[in-house]
């Protein structure tokens, strides 16, 4: 049994067929550089944001993910899981812990809200420095905001030390991504022009929130876990039988 907290752990269970618990502090971001280059078409999606949940579910429903959701504590000596209701599980299985140490690095995500600027075609921009490392746009999810808004994560690599520095904080972050749009050709609203030139004010953005993933030691990474050859055992087979059928109703 797989006792894991990273996306790692869950797909190595799944391509092993291995039963599986979750722990409660799970570590995920959808736009970790983990799942650059990972094609998802075998689950039918195209991101790790809808890849994960589609497999959490699977494996709950093929009876891989056990405690999904109610696990507040494992402990590994004596192989005892403590429920969110409080209750005592012995596990009776050889376990293998798949999720190790951090190793005092962490991948940053700052999230900001576009608030007034030109429209632009951009969707990547990356930067040779661990700090402000890459800035990646998407379309905004928010309800009040039309379609055409693109909002964006700055993504960052910083140690334990640098996260508790200000000199790394959400305020910097601001004034760097302003020079990399600057750099990029990423403007504000128009302001003024003088004969052909025009002129443009600096684009307006608003932080939303700060997520941490921190990098762990692991077994393997998710690259490694995704490439294992998929076992074919009876939670695949029910898997692939549901997935025909989703299929056939959709037809």
């Amino acid at each position: 049994m797989i006792i894991g907290k990273s996306a790692a752990s869950l797909v190595y269970a799944w391509r092993t067929q291995q039963k599986c618990i979750l722990l409660d502090d799970f570590i995920f971001h959808h736009l970790s550089d983990e799942f650059d280059d990972i094609d998802f078409s075998e689950f039918n999606v195209q991101t790790a944001r809808e890849m994960i949940p589609n497999l959490i579910f699977t494996m709950s429903l093929t009876s891989l993910l056990l405690y999904n959701g109610n696990v507040a504590s494992f402990r590994s000596e004596n192989q005892e899981l403590i429920t969110k209701g409080n209750t005592k599980i012995i596990i009776n299985e050889e376990i293998e812990i798949f999720d190790h140490e951090s190793t005092g690095l962490n991948q940053v995500f700052d999230d900001f809200y576009w608030r007034a600027g030109k429209p632009h075609d951009k969707m990547l921009i990356k930067s040779e420095e661990d700090f402000c490392k890459r800035i990646v746009f998407y379309e905004s999810r928010r309800s009040n905001v039309s379609k055409s808004v693109k909002d964006f994560t700055v993504i960052s690599l910083m140690s334990d030390d640098e996260l508790l520095d200000p000199s790394y904080g959400n305020g910097i972050v601001r004034i760097k991504t302003q020079r990399m749009f600057k750099k990029n050709d990423i403007k504000g609203e128009f302001s003024w022009q003088r004969g052909d030139k025009r002129y443009y004010k600096k684009a307006k953005f608003d932080f939303e929130r700060r997520s941490v993933l921190p990098k762990l030691t692991q077994k393997m990474t998710f690259k490694e876990a995704w490439n294992l050859e998929q076992k074919k055992e009876k939670p695949w087979i029910m898997w692939k039988k549901l997935m025909s059928k989703e299929k056939t109703w959709l037809d």
